[in-house]
């Protein structure tokens, strides 16, 4: 009987604005399918209610870089009171969170934070409670730093150099020293260890904070204000580090040494970049138009892209594609049929690990180029239980293309 009347009053509380579309975009837009659920709500905004139609506006602007607008939605829904359920209010706020964090507002990606774990704590396991914690341990220290600010006095094209382990590299500089800094999309956050920021004259903030690995491992960390740093002729202003014991960033093993990695707020600040197959980096004077339908988006400050119709995450900071649990079980039965089970290893900070997996070949479509991607590593479980994406793209893609595009207005990745 309780549970019948727990129920109904779930039913109430939906009732007059919950439907079938909405049902559908939301489920799109949890499993970080923007691209769908996009296309499903410019099919059926006219079906959805005034609140629901805010919603979803704003994770989608939040999604493609909209971030002002998608800030916009939020503070109308909260303002109105509207009869959106706490859960959802919830999940407002986190991307009023993440919208201010890219807006180098720490103060109010503070605030949202603060306001979860004041009002919807009871909505929360404890797991996200202590990330959302965790996070609030950076925003806090960082609430009265300066906003990120970046000039870009005229194109740029550098070189870049690859490393030992075949990533890409630009030299960085703070006027004195220069060092090489991995160039990578899969960075959430710049990070180096604490000797370079040392060196480079970083604010080292002293809160102990945890950052995930590709491996699903935590490592400790602390936070840095750069004051200035410069890529040739770009000058970055108050950018944010996270710091690492050096240790950390280092493989003894193969004799090599992290000196730094430059995440997304950097390169997203810079408008719209180019990779070349013979290794330059270009900023140009005038960005590059599309005219095709946005094919990249953001879930927090992860760059994702769209292939095959399918979703995966962006990453010009690994040297492979690997595939992922949802796309093995999408693809299960031609797997199981056509290769043999292997054990699968990769790592980062936090060492390496071992998965359960296959090596497979598969033909992809992007923007109309056909190619074959060989020997690609795919997991048959899940990494994190928060992994919703098919897969990480990584250089072996790009590598096929003389030239890579990524603009952060347009929201595109080209391949040419």
């Amino acid at each position: 009987m309780v549970i019948a009347f727990l129920t109904l009053l779930s039913l109430n509380v939906w009732g007059q604005t919950k439907n079938t579309a909405f049902i559908h975009i939301y489920d799109l837009i949890e499993q970080k399918n923007f691209f769908k659920a996009k296309e499903i709500y410019d099919l059926q905004k006219k079906d959805l209610s005034d609140s629901h139609q805010k919603f979803v506006e704003a994770f989608l602007d939040n999604a493609f870089n909209r971030l002002e607008e998608s800030n916009n939605q939020i503070n109308q829904l909260i303002k109105a009171e509207s009869n959106l359920p706490d859960s959802l209010i919830l999940e407002l706020y986190r991307i009023k969170e993440n919208n201010c964090v890219k807006l180098f507002d720490y103060k109010e990606a503070k605030n949202a934070l603060t306001t979860i774990l004041k009002d919807y704590k009871n909505l929360l396991s404890e797991n996200e409670i202590n990330e959302i914690e965790n996070s609030l341990k950076i925003w806090f220290a960082l609430e009265n730093e300066p906003k990120q600010k970046t000039f870009i006095k005229d194109a740029v094209r550098l070189k870049m150099e690859k490393d030992k382990v075949g990533l890409n590299n630009l030299k960085v500089s703070n006027g004195k020293d220069s060092l090489n800094f991995i160039f990578d999309t899969g960075a959430n956050l710049s990070t180096v260890p604490k000797s370079t920021a040392q060196l480079f004259g970083m604010k080292i903030i002293p809160v102990d904070i945890e950052v995930g690995t590709i491996t699903g491992e935590k490592v400790p960390a602390q936070i840095a204000v750069c004051p200035e740093f410069k890529l040739d002729n770009i000058e970055i202003l108050n950018s944010i580090f996270l710091v690492l014991d050096d240790n950390a960033l280092a493989f003894p093993q193969i004799d090599y040494q992290i000196y730094g990695v430059l995440g997304f707020p950097v390169i997203e600040a810079l408008r719209e970049i180019q990779i070349t197959r013979d290794g330059y980096f270009t900023v140009p004077k005038e960005e590059t138009k599309n005219s095709f339908e946005s094919n990249m988006a953001m879930d927090g400050l992860t760059p994702l892209i769209y292939i095959n119709q399918r979703h995966f995450t962006f990453d010009t900071g690994a040297d492979r594609t690997i595939f992922y649990h949802s796309y093995y079980i999408e693809n299960q039965k031609e797997i199981d049929k056509n290769y043999k089970p292997e054990k699968i290893s990769f790592g980062g900070a936090a060492g390496r690990k071992e998965f359960d997996g296959y090596v497979i070949s598969v033909n992809i479509n992007i923007l109309d180029k056909e190619i074959t991607l060989k020997d690609i590593q795919l997991l048959k479980e899940k990494i994190k239980n928060s992994e919703t994406v098919y897969g990480n793209i990584g250089q072996d893609l790009i590598k096929q293309f003389h030239k890579m595009t990524m603009n952060f207005d347009r929201m595109f990745i080209k391949f040419d």
